[in-house]
């Protein structure tokens, strides 16, 4: 619909006369005075005069009042002071999300690059190019590459930490809580994951002694999940628990280097892994005793 205008010109006016109201009421209202003009128009019109928020509208006013003692009144002063607030809010919001997705693309970059050339290997140039940035945009991140490296390793072990709380809540038994933490362990480590094979894969790649003390609570920390869960294991008294652990722990991180997808699953390996081999071979004491003596009979 064509609007005249006099139309346009009433609705510029009402929007200085009254900047609070909102394009519904000020259809009503220029309606109440023998305009006729959607609520849709009101707001084109607005649009077209940069007018089309209360903000706007408001600044608008104070503007154009400057100087006069009574531009804007009590009620319409206070909802400006709101307008502000929530306009700094939803800037701070926008901005703190849009730093924390450069964040996180970063780190996948990161993670990926650091996956395939190792600590010594990745420039920060490399990792920058990856995830798209100017070299010197990093630092507003992390303090340094090795700040960069422990942050991620950290979020990898969360990562796989996480999984495990999750796969072991629904099991009862000793056994079937192991496999199911090696399973969640292996379905993050052969998934293209790459933040939780800087954790996995980390367990046994030693690092310079700075950088090795600052990952050993997180690896320690993930270890010792294990160490309970084979202590809980129906196990010969002679198995020696911790070189069990550091054998189980290198076979599923050796995992990734292998690994195709479309034969055996994660979940599948694991069954193998802990049920036919592992618990086969160690949860009845004296078996390979009683194996011996067949042999030798």
């Amino acid at each position: 619909m064509t609007l005249s205008r006099s139309a346009k010109a009433a609705a510029l006016a009402l929007a200085k006369e009254h900047p609070e109201m909102g394009k519904v009421r000020a259809a009503r209202e220029l309606g109440s005075r023998g305009i006729h003009v959607s609520p849709s128009g009101v707001h084109a019109i607005w649009k077209q005069s940069g007018l089309a928020s209360a903000y706007q509208r408001l600044m608008l006013r104070r503007r154009e009042g400057r100087g006069e003692r009574s531009s804007l009144s009590d009620s319409q002063r206070a909802l400006l002071q709101r307008v502000r607030v929530s306009r700094r809010l939803i800037g701070k919001a926008a901005a703190s999300a849009s730093s924390d997705l450069r964040r996180e693309q970063l780190m996948l970059a990161a993670a990926r690059v650091l996956t395939e050339k190792g600590y010594e290997g990745a420039s920060l140039r490399e990792i920058c190019a990856a995830a798209g940035i100017l070299p010197g945009s990093l630092y507003y991140h992390f303090k340094s590459k090795e700040d960069l490296f422990v942050t991620l390793h950290a979020e990898g072990f969360r990562q796989l930490n996480d999984a495990v709380d999750t796969a072991i809540a629904r099991e009862g038994s000793p056994w079937s809580r192991l496999e199911a933490a090696c399973a969640a362990h292996l379905t993050l480590l052969v998934s293209a994951e790459y933040v939780s094979l800087v954790g996995g894969t980390s367990l046994f790649h030693p690092a310079r002694s700075p950088l090795q003390r600052r990952f050993n609570r997180d690896r320690d920390a993930y270890e010792e999940r294990f160490r309970q869960m084979i202590a809980a294991l129906r196990l010969p008294p002679d198995v020696d628990q911790t070189l069990l652990r550091l054998n189980l722990l290198g076979a599923l991180n050796w995992t990734h280097h292998w690994y195709r997808p479309g034969r055996k699953s994660p979940k599948d390996l694991a069954h193998e892994l802990v049920q036919n081999i592992l618990r086969r071979s160690l949860e009845t004491p004296g078996r390979g005793a009683e194996s011996r003596k067949v042999a030798l009979s």
